[in-house]
């Protein structure tokens, strides 16, 4: 229910958005769905990951090379994309899940400028950084309104699995793990498979809002694998507040529309953008959803205070 009457207002809203402001929600709902995917790894499982790019990366480039060199059809070319984004994650985290803390973080962040750099320099697969360019999906999804409606169905089924896995065994396995892995192994939980599911997880679903950005933006180029694209993830789920369900969905909408004004007013947006982050993470440390909760608990004693009198 939480989850239904967003969705629900969302979509009313889709017609009377200009061009524009489709584009930008469309761009809102993927990398709300990415940063999700990502906080299933740092607040379910407590895995810090710089290299969650490799696998938004990978789900782009699989779209874009099934589109371009094999003539697919984008929808055709989606669970392909989660099948390779999958298989990635599946490798990387095999590898890197033997590690904790921060040698676990390093090693995610060197595997995904592996990925940039053989994206980057491999001219005859990717392009290099010429990219793979016209890839405006087919049909009506090649409208704005037709392709916000697929970004809200992909973010809500991505959110709904996310949400029912927060609710299962397999979730509080994951927090048990991330508060003490040491205990819950001892009380038989498979620590290893249970985090290399999640990060399989993780990895999926990154990989679909890969495919997404890439129709959206009609090309893909080898900065979808870049750290700052993993960055990206990593700000909208502190902006937000990681400890609440949706928070990470909540930041990425305000990163992106905080960043669409602060590049509207100067050229030196990176640095503003920055400091507004600075202060959220100093003054906030719950995030926005904290924030908001904390200004729903004031209003409520307001409210009880004469009566309490």
């Amino acid at each position: 229910m939480r989850l239904a009457l967003p969705l629900l207002l969302l979509g009313l809203l889709g017609p009377f958005l200009s061009e524009y402001g489709l584009k930008l929600a469309s761009e809102a709902l993927i990398l709300g769905l990415y940063a999700m995917a990502f906080n299933l790894l740092f607040h379910q499982a407590g895995l810090l990951s710089f290299g969650q790019a490799a696998f938004f990366g990978v789900g782009a480039y699989a779209m874009a090379l099934l589109v371009s060199r094999a003539g697919w059809p984008f929808l055709a070319t989606l669970p392909l994309a989660l099948l390779a984004s999958a298989l990635a994650a599946l490798v990387i985290g095999f590898l890197s899940i033997r590690l904790t803390r921060i040698y676990f973080t390093m090693l995610t962040l060197a595997f995904a400028q592996l990925l940039y750099a053989v994206a980057h320099k491999w001219y005859a697969f990717t392009g290099g950084d010429n990219g793979i360019t016209d890839l405006r999906p087919g049909g009506a999804l090649g409208e704005s309104l037709p392709f916000y409606y697929l970004a809200l169905l992909a973010f809500g089924l991505g959110v709904g699995f996310l949400a029912l896995l927060d609710r299962s065994p397999f979730g509080y396995a994951l927090r048990g793990l991330r508060d003490n892995r040491a205990r819950a192994e001892a009380v038989g939980i498979p620590g290893f498979g249970h985090l290399l599911l999640a990060f399989v997880l993780a990895g999926m679903l990154s990989g679909l809002a890969g495919a997404l950005q890439g129709a959206l933006q009609r090309s893909v180029f080898p900065d979808y694998l870049f750290w700052t694209r993993s960055a990206e993830a990593i700000l909208s789920a502190i902006l937000g507040g990681s400890a609440a369900f949706l928070g990470p969905a909540v930041g990425a909408a305000a990163f992106l529309f905080l960043r669409v004004a602060v590049q509207a007013q100067t050229e030196y947006w990176p640095f503003f953008l920055g400091l507004v982050l600075l202060l959220v993470v100093l003054f906030f440390p719950k995030g926005l959803s904290g924030l908001w909760a904390e200004a729903t608990r004031l209003a409520r004693g307001v409210r009880r205070g004469p009566a309490g009198g």
